[in-house]
């Protein structure tokens, strides 16, 4: 391994560290602090849900600012300060909605981080081991997600106020991985003007077919994974009557533990195949997931928690496309370009689909909605497929 591919998983691992123990509370507990602690609705919960997809769905216009400079990381330093400084403010919380405005402040830096984290990859880690490096970070993470998740979910139990230093401990933790990321050396890139983001989006996807038709895929498999996100939670505290503890071992260790084991071998292979190829047998496989919350509701929690091990399982191959498909795709020195797009795509399915998933919740009632989105998996799944049998074939 060259110096710098050294220097960078050194420091990439150390991001991966303190990045999971931030994020594995906040994806695992964050609407059930508010559900709990702050008595949100379900409208609010919906919201919440949705502030990572509104972080997703900004990227695109920050990276066409970043293209303006030739490294990211006066951006990356930025992004950390956010991060701290919003989760400084948690003490002076006491409602929904201030809660609901904190977290998605802390959210916004993901849609700088993600797409200079792609560009890291794309420069400094050998193609031919660049799904390894990645997929043995991911496990590190989650190794970290889970921990902090279940360690939380126990303080909370004892005490769910003591969600304020919780949450204030996170803010450090991520502004101290931006700050990491932000440390690591790359190529200059050339400076580009700055474009209309969705015009520029539009023109790469009518010069490049293949990206569009992953693109699309993706949406649909992220629009199933979506409709349900905001309800789960709801779902496990309102039907299965989940504690704090019983939340986070679902949500959290039974969710990330696949990702810790399955994460590096998931890489390896994604190495040898194209993103279509494996994108299709993930997301198959991902349909169970909902069906078995689906049967958890008559037969009991160890459906549910049958469910979280099959998405678990799932996602550590999921998580490898979502990191490194875009760059498959990519021209030279568009990287960040083509993440950001796809990191925009996931934002607006993300702002989507949380609101048809409390619908069709209030409409249709949870079984349905869990139908419905199996069907969309399987549908995204034959998507993703039928483009791999035609770049096969071509």
């Amino acid at each position: 391994m060259e110096q710098i591919e050294k220097q960078t998983f050194i420091k990439h691992i150390s991001f991966s560290l303190f990045n999971g123990l931030a994020f594995g509370v906040v994806l695992s507990l964050q609407e059930v602090i508010a559900k709990k602690a702050l008595a949100a609705t379900p409208t609010q919960i919906t919201i919440l849900f949705m502030s990572l997809s509104i972080a997703r769905f900004s990227s695109i216009l920050f990276t066409q600012i970043m293209q303006k400079y030739r490294n990211y990381r006066k951006f990356l330093i930025i992004a950390g300060i956010v991060q701290i400084l919003s989760m400084s403010m948690i003490f002076f919380v006491n409602t929904a909605w201030a809660f609901i405005v904190l977290i998605w402040i802390f959210q916004i830096p993901q849609g700088i981080i993600n797409p200079a984290l792609n560009f890291i990859f794309s420069k400094n880690y050998d193609k031919n081991r660049r799904g390894k490096r990645v997929g043995i970070a991911i496990s590190i993470m989650n190794l970290f997600a889970l921990s902090a998740s279940y360690g939380a979910g126990v303080i909370l139990d004892i005490n769910q106020q003591y969600f304020r230093p919780i949450l204030f401990a996170v803010g450090l933790l991520a502004g101290l991985a931006s700050f990491i990321i932000a440390s690591i050396s790359t190529p200059d890139r050339e400076i580009t003007p700055f474009e209309n983001p969705f015009k520029n989006m539009v023109k790469i996807f009518r010069r490049n077919r293949a990206f569009w038709h992953f693109e699309r895929n993706f949406f649909i498999y992220g629009f199933a994974f979506l409709l349900i996100g905001p309800i789960i939670p709801m779902f496990l505290v309102d039907v299965l009557h989940m504690s704090y503890k019983e939340v986070a071992f679902s949500r959290g260790v039974l969710s990330m533990f696949g990702l810790v084991f399955l994460a590096p071998f998931s890489g390896k292979i994604y190495d040898r195949h194209n993103p279509f190829q494996f994108a299709s047998k993930t997301f198959a496989f991902l349909a169970l997931f909902p069906l078995l919350l689906l049967i958890s509701a008559s037969f009991g929690r160890f459906f549910a928690y049958s469910g979280f091990v099959i998405k678990s399982l799932t996602m550590a191959g999921v998580s490898i496309v979502w990191n490194l498909g875009s760059i498959f795709f990519s021209e030279h020195d568009q990287e960040a370009t083509y993440q950001s797009i796809h990191i925009t795509m996931t934002g607006i399915r993300g702002i989507s689909a949380p609101l048809a998933g409390l619908i069709s919740m209030t409409v249709l009632g949870y079984n349905w909605t869990f139908i419905i989105s199996a069907v969309i998996f399987l549908t995204a799944s034959a998507m993703m497929a039928y483009d791999a049998h035609k770049i096969q074939s071509a």
